[in-house]
């Protein structure tokens, strides 16, 4: 599955490039699986700076997940009081009064001054008062301008001594008598009101209108720019207007007209809603046709929802059920090993004891090396004492005796026979050149592991052919013993790593293995070309996958009933999943947040 977004799908329309792990990091690499919905659900309560759960990456996942997330609460908040939120006064060493920022507030946070009656709000450093034109006016008993640091645009100086009031328009004037708003220099106090009888009201304020306002007018009165100068003059045009505009809604026809027939002689750009097909229409007019056009169509989805919800319950008990097996397979595998452990255990006890049961060594019947090299010098000694000693004849027979021993034997030897009757003898002996001869023999017994297998095991360069008569028992059995099926098969792939792969039973009950530990591929190939199945060291993979209830083999098919294809069923569960967390990621609120969901869900 390649990880690129499209652009545009398969009818031109264009698509979005879901994103993931923007606040939370470890979700950046699962946007196309169910860990994608998850991560964008996580990505929310991050960044709304609340703590991140792990969930499993399935329906109960993002469930859990959705009911983790609070909406809106990522937006700074707002607060009220007579001090700011997120500090305190306290006395410093100086013995002045000093404000400490205890938590940080986040940019755009609200706080309501409940002793003056004023908002502000929290940028980068520092409260700013909301309207800020709005300030507290300074009185001076002098003339001379307030010592300010930094002034708010639209504040007030009102001079008591000379009863003038003036604002500052956010220009400063440096020595040389620059004006301007990044001037460094000092601020610049423009008079508005300098006599009692020129008290400015709302009435007498000055108007800036664009030329541009009184054009295209339909409904309310025509108006001159030029007489326009003052709030008052506004004023005037504005109940004018309104009293015009009034009218021209009495005069014309309602805005929607309901009922269960169209009104009569609409006009372009008309609304009616029908009551008996609950349906909105507009009256629409192009060059040579006219016509009510629906607005939009009615559709229930509590049917889909229901669809969605019985998936998601279902999946919910089959992961559950998964979990339960899992842990019953590792409580089994714990018992398992906790019998070998007590296994162990028993056969230590039983070695200890044995070893506590060997007999004690009687030395008694040993010598030492002192005493054994004595020996050797005493049987060296006497060798000696006989190589050097006298012979002693007396043992042995005279000539005369043993001449009259020949004679004798010369007698038995004549009546033996003669050579000639040995001649005659073997001439009737058959010919036995062409009789195996021990040499042959020996030379056979050598030669028999190159032409024949012996019962240890060889090599064998050929090929068997095997037909059996009785197809009740079979062709290789391994049962008689459970060691015998080990290792029972030992092949090596095609590549340069030298790496083998073996088949058969293992030390684990009930288990037949293929095990291997290099980059074997076992497949499974149709015509030589087309890889249907395929197991790797990580993991199986397979280009098709279908579920059902197989069965009996019908003219050379398969037959599946109830068949579920898989990769579809999956393909279609993603495009619903990255839709589903493209409308979590957008959502506002939960009404936005339902809308997206069923939109994602309508082909599921």
């Amino acid at each position: 599955m390649t990880t690129s977004q499209p652009t545009e799908n398969s009818e031109g329309r264009l698509t979005w490039n879901p994103s993931v792990g923007l606040y939370f990091k470890p979700a950046s690499r699962k946007r196309e699986s169910y860990g994608g919905i998850i991560g964008a659900i996580q990505d929310q309560i991050a960044s709304a700076g609340n703590d991140v759960k792990a969930y499993p990456e399935n329906f109960a996942g993002i469930i859990s997940a959705l009911q983790d997330l609070k909406l809106g609460e990522k937006e700074p908040g707002s607060n009220s009081g007579d001090k700011p939120p997120g500090g305190d006064v306290i006395i410093n060493d100086q013995g002045q009064p000093e404000w400490i920022i205890t938590e940080q507030p986040l940019d755009g946070q609200l706080w309501f001054d409940t002793r003056q009656g004023r908002m502000f709000v929290w940028v980068t450093d520092n409260w700013y008062q909301t309207n800020g034109g709005d300030g507290i006016p300074i009185v001076t008993p002098t003339p001379d301008p307030p010592e300010l640091d930094y002034v708010v645009p639209g504040q007030l100086w009102y001079n008591k001594t000379d009863n003038e009031l003036y604002i500052f328009a956010g220009d400063y004037q440096d020595a040389q008598g620059n004006i301007g708003p990044d001037v460094d220099g000092t601020p610049v106090w423009v008079l508005l009101v300098n006599s009692p009888s020129a008290t400015q009201t709302t009435a007498t304020l000055p108007l800036a209108l664009d030329a541009s306002f009184s054009q295209n007018l339909t409904t309310i009165p025509a108006l001159n720019i030029e007489d326009f100068n003052v709030q008052a003059d506004f004023n005037e045009f504005a109940v004018t207007a309104f009293a015009a505009i009034d009218q021209s809604i009495q005069d014309s026809q309602p805005l929607i007209t309901t009922g269960t027939t169209a009104p009569s002689n609409p006009e372009a750009g008309q609304l009616w809603y029908d009551t008996e097909a609950l349906e909105l229409s507009i009256y629409y007019q192009d060059d040579n046709t006219s016509q009510w056009v629906p607005t939009s169509a009615h559709y229930s989805v509590d049917s889909q929802l229901e669809t969605i919800r019985v998936a998601i319950n279902t999946e919910a008990i089959s992961r559950q059920n998964s979990i339960n097996e899992l842990t019953q397979l590792v409580n089994d595998a714990v018992a398992q090993d906790t019998n070998a452990m007590e296994y162990l255990q028993n056969q230590i006890t039983v070695l200890e004891n044995s070893l506590a049961n060997q007999p004690v060594i009687d030395e008694t019947k040993y010598v030492t090396n002192t005493v054994f090299s004595n020996s050797t010098d005493e049987l060296n000694t006497r060798i000696v004492n006989l190589e050097t000693a006298t012979p002693d004849y007396s043992s042995l027979i005279t000539k005369l005796e043993a001449e009259a021993e020949h004679a004798e034997l010369e007698a038995q030897i004549a009546t033996r026979a003669t050579p000639n009757d040995v001649d005659a003898a073997i001439a009737q002996i058959p010919d036995v050149s062409n009789f195996v001869v021990q040499a042959d023999i020996t030379s056979a017994i050598e030669g028999i592991t190159t032409e024949y297998l012996p019962r240890t095991g060889g090599n064998l360069t050929g090929s068997f052919v095997l037909r059996k008569n009785d197809y009740s028992v079979p062709t290789f059995d391994f049962s008689e013993a459970t060691w015998y099926s080990q290792n029972a098969f030992k092949f090596t792939t095609n590549d340069n790593a030298a790496s083998d792969s073996t088949f058969g039973t293992t030390t684990t009950p009930w288990e037949l293995a293929w095990k291997f530990a290099g980059d074997e591929n076992y497949c499974w190939i149709y015509n030589d070309s087309t890889k249907v199945f395929s197991v790797t060291k990580e993991g199986a993979a397979c280009s098709n996958l279908y579920i059902g209830d197989i069965g009996t083999t019908s003219n050379n098919t398969r037959v599946i009933h109830n068949k579920i294809d898989v990769k579809d069923k999956l393909t279609t569960y993603q495009t619903a999943f990255e839709r589903m967390r493209q409308a979590i990621s957008s959502s506002t609120d939960y009404e936005s947040l339902k809308s997206g969901l069923l939109t994602a869900l309508v082909n599921v």
